[in-house]
């Protein structure tokens, strides 16, 4: 066994061995945690740049859906812009152009309820957006007058044709000439075929048909009309109809009662018809209980910017007399086909 005396020189370096191996062990730890300190500090800081990116990213996100927002309510701002444009456009183009070819059919009108004695209102070149027109195609309605009378309501489609006109007549029924010159022609009803001098050697010929044919274009206006009335006054209207054809120089042949699909329109080619007519809607017309007074139409289509024309007694007066006034039939449909209907 060694003498504790040959150990001794040998003591201090036995503690210094171990103190160096404490420390080499504390130096590796203290890496190690500061090591894992760094690491945890590179962890939060992605975290947080992670946070602010999402965060960031979010305010970008927000701001281009408002912007994206706000471009699509100044399009939708500028359509309904452009829209009451054109309407307003189509509005005074069709009043300067009826203004100008319905005083003669309106004077007719005047003429004939002033010899009958009769009360109301004439409606002169009414020009509206139909009610269905948000649905299809944006565009306006154009009615040349609409009558108001106590116990009627006549919407009149006026023709200022000249020459011969066949309104419902076919040539081959109009006679041997107009047969051996048109007796071939195709013709859809309902129809109406102009024939009128174009110079002085030669003819123009003009057909009308389906859609395009004066009745069909009547009943599809007092349709429009009676949607209008109805959206605006929650009653349920019913207007007769009538083409008048007022030109001093036309020769016209027509069905006067044309009935097509159930439909009938009336056809008046002079002023005894005119007269004549309306002096049988008044006798055979009784109130109707859910219809528009008179003063109540003059006022909803004045408002729109058509001519208001009374006759007779004041509006309130007559509409007091009569009780509402009864609106005419609306036996009339649109181009789609639709069945006569009877609100």
């Amino acid at each position: 066994m060694p003498d504790v005396s040959e150990l001794t020189p040998y003591l201090p370096w036995a503690v210094a061995a171990v103190l160096l191996i404490v420390l080499i062990v504390l130096v590796v730890l203290l890496r190690r945690r500061a090591t894992a300190a760094q690491e945890a500090l590179r962890t939060r800081e992605d975290a947080h740049r992670k946070a602010l990116d999402e965060a960031t990213a979010e305010r970008e996100r927000a701001a281009r859906d408002a912007a994206e927002a706000h471009a699509r309510e100044l399009e939708q701002v500028e359509a309904r812009r452009v829209d009451a444009e054109t309407s307003a456009q189509q509005s005074r183009a069709l009043v300067a152009a009826g203004a100008k070819w319905e005083e003669t059919s309106r004077r007719m009108v005047l003429d004939a309820v002033t010899d009958l004695g009769l009360d109301g209102a004439l409606v002169t070149n009414l020009v509206f957006v139909p009610v269905d027109a948000t649905r299809t195609r944006r565009f306006v309605a154009q009615v040349d007058h609409v009558l108001l009378l106590p116990t009627v309501a006549l919407v009149i489609e006026n023709k200022g044709w000249k020459g011969v006109v066949l309104d419902g007549v076919h040539p081959r029924d109009a006679g041997s000439s107009f047969a051996t010159l048109l007796g071939d022609l195709e013709l859809e009803p309902p129809f109406a075929v102009q024939v009128k001098r174009d110079s002085l050697t030669s003819l123009e010929l003009r057909t009308h048909d389906q859609g395009h044919a004066p009745r069909k274009q009547v009943r599809r206006q007092a349709q429009r009309i009676s949607d209008l009335v109805r959206a605006e006054t929650h009653r349920k209207p019913w207007f007769d109809t009538a083409v008048l054809y007022s030109h001093p120089d036309a020769d016209v042949h027509a069905d006067p009662r044309a009935d097509d699909e159930g439909v009938s329109t009336v056809v008046i080619a002079s002023q005894t018809q005119l007269r004549a007519h309306l002096e049988e809607l008044v006798r055979r017309r009784r109130p109707g209980p859910d219809s528009p007074r008179i003063d109540e139409l003059s006022a909803l289509f004045a408002g729109l910017g058509a001519e208001v024309t009374p006759f007779g007694q004041p509006l309130d007066r007559a509409a007091a007399t009569a009780g509402p006034a009864a609106a005419g039939p609306a036996r009339q449909h649109d181009d789609a086909g639709a069945s006569p209907t009877q609100p």
